[in-house]
């Protein structure tokens, strides 16, 4: 609302707003009545996002790595599968385990019945004592033995569990770092996961605030009320709190560092992000309330002059406060209902008499009674908020060109590389014989476990008819317990050596399988490592590195300003976004790209987010490792609010228009795009919708709230 002229507010407020005119003075100034209002103790700081958890998800174990179940830059919820690391090896271990520990088992059976008949004998002098304690000397190695297999078992389980990979968190999930079909080692790291909903901004805040305003580390959490703008300027809708004080101080800075939570659901914030803060002290109370222009200050601090019910100037010192608006906070030294000058105290000194005229404004004419006079509306033409394509393209130069997929292609047995079955350079098929390594001592490996297996077989099978015997001679007492129980032991002894065996055949062939290297998918192989002929001892050096080309990623980068200005969140880009691409000779690629995914943080040093776009490079025009620029679009199907360029107007707060609403003429925050310079037409980002009416002259005149009416529609 606009503020009335002084003359104005004379006529409005009538005598009564006047002191009576002293008769030794002429001097008049300004004056306002001391009000009661909240205090209202307000911080700033620059806050940067962090993600509360964040996990690297490493192998805890070796082996060739499955397809991931996920998309990069997805959501993953705690405990959903992530990787699968070929357990065939890990089952074949598990299971020579549980043999092994089957067979001491039936070894304790027998040993035990032993113990327990010798025990018998010797109660009644039947036997020596020393064959007692042999017998119970063999139990107790066999139970030893059978702890420290149970513990060989336990740890083949936990490396075959660890074979799948699940999340340790809700998050979003990054670029993953091996491809399918790399052999990954021990503790190597896949990917990462970081937590977005709730997420932490960390700020600086002076020791004088944290302890003095804010009440301590320990209750600034509940007396404190954190609001965030983010990094294109626009207000974020969620407010925070504080929840963590660092428990030292920043010595060059005399700061604490706090982190205050907040909501994220549609995750706009982006770790390692940056924002401005408010910080505002809830816990308030009702404070005396002047004009800024009533407040002056010398060396011992704030004063101002009152005036008293004679029109006698007093000066009283103040300790003065949080700024609201045009009003400041007196802490002491006023109360309620004293008038002090808030205009015309250059003219006047302690004890003079003045006249003083009430000024009246909108937060305080209610407070002393007063009607305040509006003016009368300003007539005004308006627009109608159209729709149109966004012509707004967002620019990346050295974007660089990444293989989706990149296989280190690893012997994994020793042995004489016998044939390299293509070129280098080569595109290969999924599945095409690549490297054959000497098959001779791992295929005679395979066939003496099989031998051994048959021979188990027999040597069961007679086991078992054995035992059957001794059973029928135990039921006509022709012969003793202590031999059925013994025929049985051995049957079991060497059904476990054969349960053995066959895992020892499952990690034999597995090793046999090894010696011919196939292309785990489509691509192009590099320089072989390792000629025709050659050794192979180390069998973790690759022997050459296969890249697919089809599709490919772009990786390049936008600012944090860019991607929530244009589009809110990056998920919003993934949907709505096409990109171009721009060789290096300056050519537009034929094909368009989509995005992919973005990274889960922001780069600090640039303030940038890494977004990767995926091309389907049929024709393999583009390579790996090059560089490109790229530039990014709305889609065209795709329409946005839109408005007449001339209706925008800026300050320090950024760009903003005048909606009609209601009679009135209302301030309304935008984000807008590219000027069409054709229609002459701006794409409205955030804050307007179509069908919304705009005012687009005169502006000059407008004020937030003036009262205006529609005049006929302007031509366009």
């Amino acid at each position: 609302m606009r503020v009335p002229t002084l003359a104005m507010l004379v006529l409005a407020a009538g005598a009564g707003a006047l002191y009576a005119q002293m008769p030794n003075k002429t001097q008049h100034v300004q004056v306002e009545k001391v009000t009661l209002g909240m205090d209202r103790i307000t911080r700033k700081s620059i806050g940067h996002m962090e993600a509360i958890k964040s996990v690297d998800v490493k192998a805890a174990v070796e082996g060739f790595i499955q397809p991931p179940l996920f998309k990069e830059g997805d959501i993953i919820h705690k405990g959903e599968l992530l990787f699968e690391i070929d357990p065939v090896r890990y089952k074949a271990i598990v299971q020579q385990k549980e043999a092994a520990l089957e067979e001491i088992r039936a070894r304790i059976q027998y040993a035990q019945n032993r113990k327990n008949r010798f025990d018998s004998l010797t109660a009644s002098s039947a036997t020596s004592t020393q064959e007692a304690e042999t017998a119970e000397t063999m139990l107790e190695e066999l139970k030893a033995a059978e702890i420290e297999a149970s513990a060989n078992l336990a740890k083949a389980k936990k490396d075959l569990e660890d074979c799948t990979i699940r999340a340790q968190i809700t998050g979003r999930i990054g670029r993953i770092k091996f491809s399918p079909g790399n052999y990954i080692m021990k503790g190597e790291s896949l990917v990462t996961i970081k937590q977005m909903d709730p997420i932490y901004v960390r700020f600086p805040l002076s020791q004088y605030d944290v302890n003095g305003i804010f009440r301590g580390p320990k209750e600034i959490g509940n007396v404190a009320d954190v609001r965030l703008t983010m990094a294109n300027g626009r207000r974020y809708e969620h407010g925070g709190k504080v929840s963590i004080v660092d428990n030292i101080l920043t010595g060059d800075s005399d700061t604490y560092t706090l982190w205050a939570e907040f909501s994220n659901p549609e995750q706009k914030l982006t770790p390692r992000g940056i924002g401005a803060l408010n910080v505002s002290l809830t816990d308030t109370q009702q404070v005396c309330m002047v004009p800024l222009t009533a407040v002056h200050y010398n060396e011992h601090g704030a004063y101002v002059y009152t005036v008293d019910a004679e029109g006698v100037v007093a000066k009283a010192d103040v300790t003065a406060g949080s700024i609201q608006g045009r009003l400041q906070a007196i802490y002491n030294g006023l109360t309620e209902g004293q008038t002090v000058i808030t205009d015309g105290s250059h003219k006047i000194r302690v004890g003079d008499t003045v006249i003083g005229v009430e000024a009246i404004h909108e937060d305080t004419a209610e407070q002393s009674g007063h009607t305040v006079v509006e003016e009368a509306p300003i007539p005004v033409f308006t627009t109608t908020v159209s729709t149109m394509q966004d012509p707004t393209v967002l620019k990346c130069h050295g974007a660089r060109i990444e293989a989706i997929n990149r296989v280190e292609l690893r012997p994994l047995v020793q042995g004489i590389l016998l044939k390299q079955e293509f070129k280098d350079g080569d595109l290969v098929r999924k599945g095409d014989v690549l490297f054959r390594i000497d098959p001779t001592r791992y295929q005679a490996e395979v066939d003496a476990t099989k031998a051994q297996i048959a021979k188990l077989n027999v040597s069961i099978a007679d086991a078992q008819r054995k035992y059957a015997r001794q059973l029928d001679l135990v039921k006509r007492n022709a012969t003793s317990r202590d031999e059925a129980e013994s025929a049985l032991a051995a049957h079991d002894e060497l059904v476990a050596k054969r349960n053995a065996a066959e895992a020892k055949l499952i990690l034999a062939e597995d090793d046999l399988a090894r010696c011919t290297i196939t292309a785990p998918m489509d691509g192009r192989i590099g320089r072989v490592f390792f000629s025709e002929g050659s050794y192979i001892s180390d069998m973790k050096a690759p022997l050459a590195t296969l890249v697919q080309l089809s599709p490919i990623y772009v990786r390049f980068f936008l600012s944090e300003n860019e991607i929530l200005s244009a589009y809110k969140t990056d998920e919003n880009m993934r949907e709505e976004a096409q990109v171009t691409l721009i060789s290096a000779n300056g050519s537009e690629h034929a094909e368009k790209g989509s995005i992919h995914f973005a990274d889960n943080e922001i780069k600090t040093a640039t303030d940038t987010q890494n977004i990767w776009a995926i091309f389907n490079n049929e024709g393999g025009k583009l390579q790996p490792g090059g560089v490109v620029s790229i530039r990014v679009n709305r889609k065209s199907d795709i329409n946005l609010p839109a408005l007449k360029n001339e209706a925008i107007l800026t300050d320090t707060g950024g760009k903003f228009v005048y909606t009609l609403k209601h009679g009135r003429a209302c301030v309304t925050r935008i984000l807008c795009g590219t000027t069409d310079t054709e229609s002459g037409l701006t794409p409205i980002f955030a804050g307007l919708k179509a069908g919304d009416k705009v005012i687009t002259g005169p502006l000059a005149e407008l004020e937030d709230g003036t009262p205006v009416t529609e005049q006929t529609q302007e031509n366009n």
